[in-house]
C-alpha cells in the first residue's frame, strides 16, 4: 500500500505535464495557425523522389525523352533536374511542368532545319536585301572592324532557336527563381573566356537554356551579363555534382554523349580536332560517373551510330531512351509511389495556362545605333495595347532581325508597377563593314565558257536613319564597278532615295542561224537617282532618273547596226515588283512579278530615244517533293532603235535551251518557260546538299523589229537536269535540245529563276 501511495504523486506529475503540454501546443496553434498548418503530419512522409541528371548530346539527347516516359509510368517523383546542352532542354522544359507527352509531340514536330537558319523567310526580308539574292552571293559574312577582319561567331547565331526557348517558357516568364519552378531546376553553361562553370539557378529560364547548348564554332557564344557562354559541355557533360548540390540523395543518371571516333575515321583535322575535344568531354564525365553509389541509377542508351546533330532521328532516340530504362526496371521501381501519391505530386508540377497580358509598352534597350533602335520600334509598334499575340511578336521580331543588321534580337515579358509589357534587347552586330564573295561559272562543254567573281563591301547604319552604301566589284565576263547608297527619308520610313554609279565593261555576242556574226565589248557608264517606296517586305514601286552612255567595241565578226562610238542616253526607268518567293535558286512557294518601263529621251544632247517594256513573271508551288516553276517574260522596244540598251538576249540553260548563251537577240523577246524538278535523297537530313532532277519546256524567241513578231517563229526548247545547292550556290549540270536542231550540254552556277546576271 505504501508503494503504492508512495508512486502517485509520481503518476500524478506525469499526467500534470502532460496534459500542460498538451495545453501549450494547442494554445500555440491557436496562436500560431499558420506554424500548426505547416507543420507535418506525423502519419505522412515525403514520396522518396530522385534528382535527374541529363547529359548533353546533342540529337543524342531525345533519348532522354524516353527515359522520362518510362519514369512516368513507374510513378517515379522526380525533386531536383539538372541538364546540359540537350539535356537542359529537356530539363528545362519538363521543369517548367511540360510532360514527357508533350516533349515527345514536340520533337516531332519542329522544323529543325528552319530553326537552324537565322534569317526569316525571304518574303519577310527587305526588298533592297532580296536584290542581293540575284548577285548570287556566298552565305558568308566578313566583318570589318577597327581596321580588322572579324568572322561570325558561329556558324548559326540561334535567333530563331531563343525565340522558341521564349515562346515553350512562357508559362514561367515571371520565375527567375529556378527553385520556385515546379521543379526546381539548374542549367550548365560554360565560360569560354576563363574556362570556368557557370551554373543557371535563376535568371531567365529560355536565356539559361540557350546558353548552355551554345556548341563552338555551330552556335554562335551567348553574352550574359558580360560573360560569353557557350555549351556546359565542355566543362559537365553530366552534372552530377550539380544535382548533389541541390541536395538529392539519390540519383538518375542518363549519359548520351558520344563515342569516340574509330581509329580508322581519324582521316582529316576536323575529325581529329572533334576527337580530341570528345575526349576530353568523356575524361570529365568518366570523374563525374565515378561518384554515383549504390542508391544512384546510370542509363546509358544504345544510341548507335546516331549523331549530335541528326534531329531527324528523335524518334529513334526516343525509342532507345525508353529501351534503356526499361533495362533497368529493377532499379527505377525502388523509388516508385502509390499512384494516389504520384497524380497528387505530378499535378503541383504541372505547367500553368499563360493568359495572355495586355501589352502596356514596349521598350527598346541597349542598342548602339538609333536606327537600328527606331527600326525595332517601328516594327513591333503595333503591339502595344491589345492582348499578347505571339504569332504576330515573332513575325515583327523576324521582319526587324531581316534587316540585317542584328547579331540577335530578342525580347523579354516585364512587369513595372502594375504594367506588364514587352522589352526588347537588340544586339547588333560587332561590324558596321561586311563583306560578301559571289560566283558564277558557265560551260557549254565545246569551247566557251564564262566566269564571274565578284566582291562586295557594305557599311551599314552611316546616320540616324539607317543609311547603307553598297559597293560592288565584279572581275569576269562583266567587269567594274558598282555603287549605291540607300538612304531611307525618315526613322522607319517606307521611302528611300538610292543614287547609284556604275562602270562596267561586258562581252555581247551576237548570233544568227547558229552561227556568231560578231562579238563586242561594250563600256558602259551609267548614274542614276531613285526614289522608291516599300510599304511591306513584298512590294516596291520606283522612278529612277539615269543618265550614261555606252561604247561598242568589235573584238570580232562583222560590223552590225552598233557600229556607233558612243551612245549617250538619258531617262526615267519605272518599275514595280511584287516578290514573295521563298527562294529563288530552287523555289518551292510565292510569286514575283516585275513590270519596268525604260523612257529614254534626247536630254541634254544625249542620243537615245525610246520606250522599253519588261515583264517578267516567276511562279512556284510544291507538293512534298515536287515542285513545279511557271515564268514568262516579254520585252519590246517601242521604236525598235538598234542599240545596245534596247536589246534583249536570251539563249542557254532555261532560255531557249540547246542554244549558246545569249544566241538569241533582239528589240522585241517573248519566252513561257515550265520548268518541273523533284527533291530526291532523304529530305529529312538537317545538315545535307539538296538534290534535284528535273526537265524543262520552253517557248520563245527574238526579233530584231516589231514588224517581224510572227507566233510561227516560235522555238519550242526543253532540257534535263540535275541541280545541286552547294554551299558555293546551286550547281546544274544540264542538257538542252530545240526544235531548231541545236544541242548543248550545260555546266552552271546559277538559280532555277534567273541563272545569269543581267
Amino acid at each position: 500500500m505504501q508503494a503504492r501511495q508512495s508512486s502517485l504523486p509520481a503518476i500524478r506529475s506525469y499526467l500534470l505535464r502532460f496534459a500542460l503540454a498538451m495545453l501549450l501546443s494547442v494554445g500555440t496553434a491557436w496562436l500560431h495557425p499558420a506554424l500548426a498548418a505547416s507543420a507535418p503530419a506525423p502519419t505522412t512522409s515525403e514520396p522518396p523522389c530522385v534528382g535527374l541528371v541529363l547529359g548533353g548530346g546533342g540529337a543524342r539527347g531525345a533519348a532522354h525523352i524516353g527515359v522520362l516516359k518510362v519514369m512516368e509510368r513507374e510513378h517515379v517523383p522526380v525533386c531536383q533536374i539538372a541538364g546540359t546542352s540537350m539535356g537542359a532542354i529537356v530539363g528545362g522544359l519538363y521543369a517548367s511542368g511540360y510532360t514527357s507527352e508533350e516533349l515527345e509531340n514536340l520533337i516531332g514536330t519542329l522544323d529543325w532545319a528552319d530553326l537552324f537558319v537565322d534569317d526569316p523567310p525571304r518574303d519577310q526580308q527587305p526588298m533592297h536585301r532580296k536584290d542581293g539574292d540575284f548577285r548570287y552571293l556566298l552565305d558568308l559574312e566578313i566583318g570589318f572592324s577597327n581596321g580588322k577582319v572579324v568572322l561570325p561567331g558561329g556558324l548559326v547565331q540561334g535567333q530563331k532557336l531563343l525565340i522558341l526557348l521564349r515562346r515553350l517558357t512562357l508559362s514561367s516568364w515571371n520565375v527567375h527563381d529556378f527553385n520556385k519552378l515546379p521543379i526546381p531546376f539548374r542549367a550548365v553553361a560554360a565560360d569560354i573566356g576563363t574556362g570556368e562553370k557557370v551554373v543557371f539557378d535563376q535568371g531567365e529560364l529560355a536565356l539559361a537554356i540557350r546558353s548552355s547548348m551554345s556548341v563552338p564554332g555551330a552556335f554562335a557564344p551567348l553574352n550574359v551579363d558580360g560573360r560569353l557562354l557557350v555549351d556546359g559541355g565542355m566543362v559537365d557533360n553530366v552534372p552530377i555534382d550539380v544535382v548533389r548540390d541541390m541536395g538529392a540523395s539519390r540519383l538518375i543518371v542518363v549519359d548520351v554523349g558520344s563515342p569516340l571516333h574509330e581509329e580508322s575515321a581519324l582521316t582529316n583535322p576536323v575529325v581529329i580536332m572533334d576527337q580530341m575535344i570528345s575526349a576530353l568531354m568523356k575524361e570529365k564525365t568518366q570523374r563525374q560517373l565515378a561518384t554515383l553509389g549504390p542508391d544512384d541509377i546510370l542509363i546509358t542508351p544504345e544510341l548507335g551510330d546516331l549523331t549530335a546533330a541528326q534531329f531527324n532521328r528523335g524518334g529513334e532516340a526516343i525509342r532507345q531512351g525508353e529501351l534503356a530504362a526499361e533495362a533497368a526496371l529493377p532499379q527505377i521501381r525502388r523509388y516508385s509511389v502509390d499512384p494516389a501519391t504520384y497524380a497528387a505530386y505530378r499535378e503541383r508540377q504541372r505547367k500553368r495556362d499563360f493568359d495572355p497580358l495586355l501589352v502596356s509598352f514596349l521598350d527598346v534597350v541597349e542598342g548602339k545605333s538609333p536606327a537600328a533602335r527606331a527600326s525595332v520600334e517601328n516594327a513591333l509598334a503595333s503591339n502595344v495595347g491589345k492582348p499578347l499575340d505571339l504569332d504576330a511578336l515573332e513575325e515583327d521580331l523576324g521582319m526587324a532581325y531581316g534587316s540585317n543588321h542584328f547579331q540577335q534580337l530578342d525580347y523579354r515579358l516585364v512587369e513595372r508597377e502594375g504594367r506588364q509589357g514587352i522589352e526588347v534587347r537588340p544586339m547588333e552586330r560587332p561590324w558596321s563593314v561586311f563583306g560578301k564573295l559571289g560566283f558564277q561559272l558557265s560551260d557549254d562543254f565545246d569551247g566557251r565558257n564564262s566566269y564571274l567573281v565578284s566582291a562586295e563591301i557594305t557599311a551599314t547604319n552611316l546616320n540616324r536613319f539607317g543609311a547603307e552604301w553598297l559597293n560592288i566589284i565584279r572581275a569576269g565576263e562583266i567587269s567594274g564597278l558598282y555603287s549605291e547608297f540607300h538612304q531611307p527619308l525618315g526613322e522607319g520610313s517606307p521611302f528611300y532615295v538610292q543614287p547609284s554609279l556604275s562602270f562596267q565593261n561586258e562581252i555581247f555576242p551576237f548570233w544568227r542561224n547558229g552561227e556568231q556574226l560578231a562579238e563586242y565589248k561594250v563600256n558602259k557608264r551609267a548614274l542614276g537617282l531613285a526614289l522608291a517606296y516599300t510599304p511591306d517586305t513584298r512590294f516596291r514601286v520606283s522612278a529612277n532618273i539615269i543618265t550614261g552612255q555606252d561604247r561598242g567595241d568589235r573584238l570580232i565578226g562583222s560590223p552590225l547596226d552598233f557600229e556607233r562610238d558612243k551612245q549617250p542616253f538619258a531617262g526615267i526607268v519605272y518599275s514595280t515588283t511584287w516578290d514573295s518567293l521563298d527562294n529563288i535558286d530552287f523555289p518551292t512557294r510565292g510569286l514575283r512579278v516585275t513590270a519596268s518601263l525604260e523612257a529614254y529621251r534626247t536630254w541634254g544632247g544625249t542620243e537615245i530615244k525610246d520606250d522599253v517594256a519588261r515583264l517578267t513573271v516567276d511562279w512556284a508551288h510544291a507538293w512534298g517533293r515536287y515542285h513545279l516553276l511557271l515564268g514568262a517574260y516579254l520585252a519590246s522596244s517601242v521604236d525598235d532603235t538598234h542599240y545596245f540598251r534596247t536589246q534583249q538576249f536570251m539563249g542557254g540553260f532555261l532560255n531557249l535551251s540547246g542554244f549558246h548563251e545569249r544566241a538569241v537577240f533582239g528589240n522585241q523577246s517573248a519566252l513561257l518557260r515550265s520548268v518541273a524538278y523533284r527533291r530526291t535523297g532523304d529530305t529529312s537530313q538537317l545538315f545535307s546538299l539538296p538534290l534535284f532532277v528535273g526537265a524543262s519546256l520552253e517557248l520563245g524567241n527574238a526579233w530584231l523589229d516589231r514588224g517581224l513578231v510572227d507566233a510561227d517563229d516560235l522555238i519550242l526548247a526543253g532540257s534535263l537536269f540535275t541541280g545541286v545547292d552547294t554551299p558555293l550556290g546551286p550547281m546544274f549540270l544540264a542538257y538542252g535540245y530545240n526544235e531548231e536542231g541545236q544541242g548543248s550540254w550545260y555546266l552552271t552556277f546559277g538559280s532555277l529563276l534567273r541563272p545569269r546576271t543581267p
